[in-house]
């Protein structure tokens, strides 16, 4: 299981500064609520019905493709899905609640935890998580 799924790296950060500040994200209605979408950029994740999460560039494209698939798969499952851990394989993945099916093998975004995804590690950096007023925000 992730036990931190916000801190995929850590180090100075570099975000495309064009999706914070001032940015008013895209807002749909989901069933009973609002969920924000992410740009179509592999370094913003949606990390939530209300949340933004900015993953560093300095990661290459498919490193950060890779991570924000892990966030928001984490994070927004659909509502079909839950999360299943197998205690014996010390794995996680999202499974269909009506099929059993699994749909999605979580893996871990931490350099130390997965040395094979040969993540590079940084110094301590600070929040990458936004949240965003849905209230005042059009849909």
């Amino acid at each position: 299981m992730l036990l931190n799924p916000f801190r995929p790296c850590e180090g100075s950060p570099t975000f495309q500064e064009e999706y914070r500040g001032s940015y008013v994200p895209t807002v749909i209605k989901t069933g009973d609520r609002l969920q924000v979408v992410a740009p179509d950029t592999p370094y913003v994740a949606a990390a939530g019905p209300n949340k933004f999460y900015f993953i560093g560039t300095r990661f290459n494209t498919e490193t950060a493709k890779h991570v924000k698939e892990q966030i928001e798969k984490a994070t927004v499952p659909s509502p079909k899905e839950y999360i299943a851990i197998d205690e014996v394989s010390a794995t996680a993945g999202l499974k269909n609640s009506l099929t059993g099916e699994t749909t999605f093998v979580l893996t871990p975004i931490m350099p130390g935890r997965n040395p094979e995804l040969k993540l590079p590690e940084h110094k301590p950096a600070g929040d990458w998580l936004v949240t965003y007023d849905l209230d005042n925000t059009p849909t």
